[in-house]
């Protein structure tokens, strides 16, 4: 029986190694997309539930977050609610792991350059947990990063189990992290194109075939839980016409280049201020929080909505559809969440960063949209202004230049904006890099010393030989 095994552990390098590639890796993307979907679709029933307890006071499983929010109904008292979740996540971040704080991608980024791709399974249930009490008590974070967390551990898990070498399992975790975007945004080009862009870029078919095979099974997972969902309303865009549309993108690509880098700057310097000034980890995040529910309360008192809460998807809709379109009032709400955004994450809270960027894109982009239809009269082209707005937000601030537009693509289901938005995320990229060369992911690994160049896959294998666990 032993010698069986051992002949089976062996067989199972040999397959998995660089130099065994094959029908094997494939099996293993698709499980590792299939624990991925199902995790997202848990993760996704926690945060309702959260929600639902810390707003409504019901045990309830159902939450929409492409819906407005119930009114809480606690009056003038929902100021404290994001503080009551500040309290738990502080709990577990100080008491079990600090892996679980900040937006998730980053420590993925450092696993896989420090330690082969080593990530602990607990990981893959503490970070859901403290993201969902972070956003379901009011937070203004996304779902993505943890999920992208979660997924990556999924694939540390499956390396943990089978022996295989360093470069296979940090692979894995590259397709645990598609997986897990594809999975919460319904995108799996999108969640295929960010893993093989940003976290592994190795472009060898056999790697290639199995991270699209992990999006893919995501993505069947959760639409088979939750149905063929778009995260964003549909919403026709005209077809590009003139000689100046397309260089105007890359003048928008240019406005999002420079806020990309200011919300990096800021959430940068909200963490350092606050850790000075705030050292008691308790106190910092319950303060910051505190202002998030004064922020939030503010708005519904004035609005009727609390436009701030979780991943905005809700006022990225009301951008693209033409009801949120006084220009001061778009400009007010990018200041806010990327405030609120930078209180949360940046003093101990968990959650992504993708999607606030996503609606300080659509926000932005929807300010430059009516300036040109007001001097120019584009009449029509704010919804197109906006979705590229988004897209060349995200790519500049996470170095996601070409996944970002392919996921904006998928997330609002219009492909024929897919060149202006190219446009814009390249313009933007570039001009943030002039200013910064990390993204909003690797810039606080090089606060703490770590630096990684843009080939950081093959300067991983260099760092880290192959090491098989079968000695």
């Amino acid at each position: 029986m032993k010698q069986t095994w051992t002949s089976l552990r062996r067989t199972l390098h040999s397959r998995l190694s660089p130099a065994g590639e094959g029908p094997g890796l494939i099996i293993l993307g698709a499980l590792v997309g299939l624990f991925t979907g199902g995790g997202a679709l848990l993760f996704h029933y926690l945060i309702a539930l959260l929600h639902n307890l810390f707003f409504q006071g019901s045990w309830s499983f159902y939450y929409n977050e492409h819906l407005p929010s119930t009114p809480a109904l606690w009056g003038s008292w929902v100021i404290l609610v994001p503080v009551l979740g500040a309290f738990l996540v502080t709990i577990l971040v100080q008491r079990v792991t600090t892996e679980v704080e900040g937006a998730g991608v980053s420590q993925v980024m450092e696993s896989v350059h420090t330690d082969g791709g080593r990530i602990r399974p607990i990981i893959a249930v503490l970070r859901p947990l403290a993201t969902a009490l972070t956003l379901g008590s009011g937070g203004s974070a996304g779902r993505e990063g943890p999920a992208m967390q979660f997924g990556a551990a999924m694939g540390a898990l499956m390396g943990h189990v089978l022996p295989m070498s360093d470069s296979r399992r940090i692979h894995l975790v590259g397709c645990g992290v598609g997986a897990g975007i594809a999975a919460v945004f319904n995108a799996p080009l999108g969640g295929w194109f960010f893993a093989m862009e940003v976290i592994v870029p190795d472009w060898r078919p056999w790697t290639v075939l199995s991270t699209l095979v992990a999006t893919v099974s995501a993505t069947w997972v959760t639409e088979t839980g939750l149905g063929n969902f778009h995260i964003l309303a549909y919403v026709p865009t005209p077809a590009l016409s003139g000689s100046l549309m397309l260089p105007a993108f890359a003048l928008l690509g240019i406005v999002a280049g420079l806020m990309s880098f200011l919300f990096i700057q800021l959430l940068t310097w909200t963490g350092q201020t606050s850790k000075v000034y705030l050292p008691n980890p308790y106190l910092r995040h319950m303060s910051a929080m505190l202002l998030v529910g004064l922020l939030l309360y503010g708005l519904f008192w004035f609005t009727g909505h609390y436009y701030l809460i979780g991943g905005s998807y809700f006022a990225i809709s009301e951008i693209l559809t033409g009801h949120l379109h006084l220009l001061g009032f778009l400009i007010l709400l990018l200041i806010l969440k990327g405030v609120a955004t930078s209180l949360t994450i940046g003093t101990g809270g968990s959650g992504g960063i993708f999607s606030p960027s996503l609606f300080m894109g659509a926000a932005m982009g929807a300010g430059v949209g009516y300036l040109a239809e007001g001097l120019l009269g584009w009449h029509g082209s704010i919804p197109l202004f906006a979705m590229c707005g988004m897209a060349g937000m995200v790519g500049a601030s996470t170095g996601a230049l070409i996944s970002a537009p392919v996921m904006v693509v998928e997330l609002t289901n219009n492909y024929h904006i897919l060149l202006p938005a190219m446009v814009t995320s390249l313009t933007a990229f570039a001009l943030r890099r002039v200013f910064l060369e990390q993204s909003i992911y690797t810039y606080p690994l090089f606060k703490k010393g770590l630096d990684i160049p843009e080939n950081h896959y093959v300067v991983q294998e260099k760092i880290h030989p192959d090491k098989s666990s079968d000695k």
